[in-house]
């Protein structure tokens, strides 16, 4: 991923909309490239800062970008967990069907 189609994934990034190949190719960027991680930095205090302000809260949007960050990690990975796991669900239940079929036909 080069810094063009970063940039283009920070406003998907902030809203939570990435698939997770995109999510996992921006992250790896975005942990690589400091420019990226301005820019992430500056659309995110944007974005977050202003509405704080306008709602009159407190606020440390260094620690919440270093948190959103963390937490798009451990999201990534549980989605590639479930995919694995979908994947060899989906193995054992042709395993099991084809098993069944085959004694079906074995047993007549």
């Amino acid at each position: 991923m080069n810094c063009k189609e970063a940039d283009k994934l920070i406003p998907l990034f902030l809203e939570d909309d990435l698939d997770n190949r995109e999510l996992s190719e921006f992250l790896s960027h975005v942990e690589s490239c400091a420019d990226c991680k301005e820019e992430l930095t500056i659309q995110f205090l944007v974005r977050v800062g202003m509405k704080r302000l306008e709602d009159g809260n407190t606020f440390n949007l260094r620690n919440e970008l270093d948190a959103l960050l963390v937490d798009a990690n451990k999201r990534l990975t549980a989605r590639k967990y479930l995919v694995i796991s979908s994947y060899l669900l989906q193995a054992v239940v042709l395993v099991l069907g084809g098993t069944a079929l085959f004694l079906a036909l074995f047993l007549r």
